[in-house]
């Protein structure tokens, strides 16, 4: 162990955290023990993302929650101070306490900003705090040389946020308290899925003051987004925290990616008293106001109101506004916004994602056959590159759907077709079907379907759900043959009468056989037989806003 070299350490300690997941590495715990060579080679890796406080870590000396010490701070890469809301209850108030208005004041912060610039590697921080995060703590926050991802979700704000100005910064995520979106019926926090989210004290107290914050909060975002507009090159913001006027007053000459989510800007607060209105703006202001941005997502919810007009239907768009859509690759759109007229524009295409979104607890109503065929033509008349595509709907997948994709977007690489509110049940298409439906997507790499499965009694020891898709993802591997891993839908079980779609992947490893004695036989025509194995992948999740690229789902 002693001869061993270091990066090989440092390769089997990813490897090992890749496998069990972050927070869950119990090997590469017992690794980081087993002599100090792999100590030193661990340390950087468990201790890379750090959350604090924790409920069950407290300074016995001051009663704190206790925080790193000093010789660990530096191998910090992502800080996430995430305070429990628990805590601010009047009956089970901890480590704070109430001012004259009833708001709670957390203890202990200090160490935190004085800790944050011992941090050499930290790169990102996340928040989510149940009160007015301190001046102080933001100002730390600024003097973090090497940051390069802020995240402020579900926290009050105020003018202290712009104290956070960091030369580095290229990313930034600012998200109101309270907001919680649904995409389908797939999985969403645990937090958010419990009725006492909604009816903490501390967010009753905010609601109430809707009138004052809704004039405090976008003032702060709009200029701290103005200070870091020269160098961000990914924004993710709420339409509840910035207008389209706000995005249109700055260049922002080095942004790829405009993530707009929650509501439509403009749309949520009224005021009892008279105000003066904002200047008049729409998107296409802010739009050509950042000229190198290839990737837009206007994954906004859907409201009982009248939906997000992206381009007007009744007249021809405007030329600027055509050129703006032919320098996209990327482009996901929400149901809250009107999708006729709009997808036959975007000659460059690359990926699409059409989602159904709304708040919590409601369920979205995703896309029927014929308005997604609709809509699916109209990306097809663009004649864009179209490889990646992405889309829920509403009703039960079938074979002429998954044709009349194949047909127009030969190129694709990565197709994903989810249900929102997937149910087993008697299918009336064969999986073979579904199959010959695919077959001229020569390309196809990645799969996720919705085809529907037989019924199997929860109970079932044998798992006969899980192995006829595997059966149904063999039969895939065996007909597209580049395919690399391939998804079915699923109805899971996440409490006593609570259900939600989830997705079990396969990846396909294939085997080329050069020796008759070895994994295949040469055939005739000099080609090779191929073997091929599937491996069953852990539960995979889009992290919102995230909605191209799933990740290991962690919780």
């Amino acid at each position: 162990m002693s001869i061993l070299n270091a990066d090989v350490l440092h390769i089997v300690s990813n490897e090992l955290l890749y496998i069990e997941g972050r927070g869950t590495g119990s090997s590469l715990l017992n690794l980081s023990i087993a002599s100090r060579l792999c100590r030193q080679a661990c340390l950087p890796i468990i201790f890379s993302e750090v959350r604090w406080p924790h409920k069950s870590k407290t300074d016995p000396d001051n009663g704190l929650p206790s925080f790193l010490p000093e010789s660990l701070r530096p191998h910090v890469r992502h800080l996430q101070l995430i305070w429990h809301d628990e805590w601010t209850e009047p009956g089970r108030l901890r480590h704070g306490y109430f001012d004259r208005d009833g708001m709670y004041i957390p203890f202990g912060l200090g160490i935190v900003s004085s800790a944050i610039v011992c941090m050499p590697k930290l790169n990102a921080i996340t928040m989510s705090c149940p009160f007015l995060p301190p001046q102080s703590l933001f100002e730390a926050i600024g003097k973090c040389a090497s940051l390069e991802s802020f995240s402020l979700i579900d926290t009050p704000i105020d003018m202290g946020l712009i104290s956070v100005y960091s030369s580095s910064l290229t990313r930034a995520n600012l998200a109101p308290v309270g907001q919680s979106l649904r995409i389908g019926d797939g999985p969403t926090y645990p937090k958010v899925s419990d009725i006492s989210y909604f009816m903490r004290d501390w967010r009753r107290k905010y609601r109430l003051q809707a009138q004052f914050r809704g004039l405090r909060e976008p003032r702060a975002c709009s200029l701290f987004l103005r200070q870091q507009a020269p160098c961000l090159t990914h924004l993710d913001v709420s339409g509840d925290l910035c207008s389209f006027a706000a995005l249109a007053a700055v260049q922002w000459p080095e942004l790829r990616t405009l993530v707009l989510y929650g509501h439509v800007p403009g749309t949520q607060i009224s005021y009892a008293f008279p105000v003066t209105p904002p200047p008049e703006a729409s998107i296409w202001d802010a739009l050509e106001r950042m000229p190198v941005l290839s990737d837009l997502r206007l994954l906004f919810s859907r409201s009982r109101g009248k939906d997000f007009v992206f381009l007007p239907g009744d007249r021809f768009p405007d030329p600027t506004h055509l050129k703006k859509l032919a320098s996209l690759t990327n482009f996901a759109i929400s149901n809250a916004c009107k999708l006729d007229g709009v997808l036959n524009y975007f000659p460059s295409l690359q990926k699409l994602a059409i989602l159904a979104m709304v708040d919590l607890p409601r369920w979205p109503i995703a896309l029927y056959h014929a308005d997604a065929e609709r809509v699916l033509t109209d990306v097809a008349r663009s004649g864009c590159p179209l490889k990646h595509l992405r889309i829920i709907i509403e009703d039960k997948l079938t074979p002429q759907l998954c044709h009349l994709i194949a047909t127009l977007f030969p190129l694709l690489e990565v197709l994903e077709i989810e249900r929102c509110g997937y149910h087993d049940g008697k299918s009336m298409s064969t999986c073979q079907e579904f199959v010959d439906a695919l077959l001229p997507l020569s390309a196809l790499q990645s799969l996720r379907l919705c085809m529907q499965f037989p019924e199997y009694d929860e109970v079932d020891e044998m798992e006969s759900w899980k192995a006829v898709r595997a059966q149904s993802a063999d039969l895939f591997a065996s007909a597209l043959k580049n395919i690399r891993q391939v998804g079915f839908e699923y109805r899971k079980r996440t409490g006593t009468h609570r259900y939600q779609d989830a997705w079990l992947d396969f990846t396909v490893t294939r085997y080329e056989g050069k020796k008759e004695n070895g994994w295949g036989t040469t055939l005739r025509g000099g080609c090779r037989d191929q073997r091929r194995v599937l491996r069953q992948l852990p539960e995979l999740w889009y992290a919102f806003p995230e909605v191209w690229t799933p990740t290991r789902l962690p919780f």
